[in-house]
């Protein structure tokens, strides 16, 4: 599914095809999807996602790191941050929240991991900074996507989970009486609070739809990609 900020600049959408690079159709997967979407596979470029908070800018020496092999990837990396044009970001999850971001005004996109610890960690707040510090980005010129997650309802968590991420969160108890914590609002907040004013949200629970993978559901290897290139 394509996103709103798809123009003559910026591409970006979320796919439920499995791109994991552990399964044995992810590498062949990722050539079919750049062939469908017209981006060049090679200079497709994702990361060793660790659930931390480091943001790295893709420059000319990490393009294509992690188009097709597992040990090419960028590592220890939860967020990619380029203005190199024909480059694509890539972030899988299967439950995590994907973010892709776009500055329209300096013509700089970002791709984001933000599982619980990332969202914990303000793994937005630091993409963020980083094209602000790097690019000159201004909060008020990014426009951002959340993409596919699991929702509030299904996402049931510790104690420790909603001591790290906030109370506000906690939208009610599960059958066992455990917190369900909504981790795609936690993160449209701290887009808000970072003065991010234009956000597109697509709140299909990969939990709920089984067209999306989901570790929760299945324990599954396999990954949705949510991918953004400039043109």
């Amino acid at each position: 599914m394509r996103y709103h900020l798809d123009n003559e600049w910026v591409c970006a959408f979320s796919s439920p095809v499995n791109v994991s690079l552990v399964t044995d159709n992810g590498a062949r997967n990722r050539k079919e999807i750049a062939k469908q979407f017209g981006f060049d596979v090679a200079k497709l470029t994702s990361a060793e996602q660790v659930h931390g908070c480091n943001v790295a800018v893709v420059d000319e020496m990490l393009v294509g790191c992690g188009s097709q092999l597992l040990n090419s990837r960028i590592p220890s990396t939860d967020a990619l941050v380029t203005n190199l044009r024909g480059v694509c970001l890539l972030i899988l999850t299967a439950d995590c929240v994907p973010i892709v971001l776009y500055d329209k005004r300096q013509k700089v996109i970002a791709a984001i991991h933000a599982g619980w610890r990332g969202t914990a960690m303000q793994i937005v707040v630091h993409t963020i900074e980083k094209m602000t510090s790097v690019f000159n980005s201004v909060p008020c010129d990014i426009e951002a996507v959340v993409g596919p997650h699991i929702c509030g309802k299904c996402f049931e968590v510790g104690s420790e989970v909603v001591d790290a991420i906030g109370t506000e969160y906690v939208c009610g108890e599960s059958l066992c009486g455990k917190p369900l914590l909504d981790l795609g609002l936690a993160n449209k907040a701290q887009l808000t609070s970072a003065g991010v004013c234009q956000i597109e949200s697509n709140d299909d629970c990969t939990f709920h739809n089984r067209q999306w993978p989901s570790w929760r559901r299945t324990n599954t290897n396999e990954r949705l990609g949510t991918y953004i290139w400039l043109r």
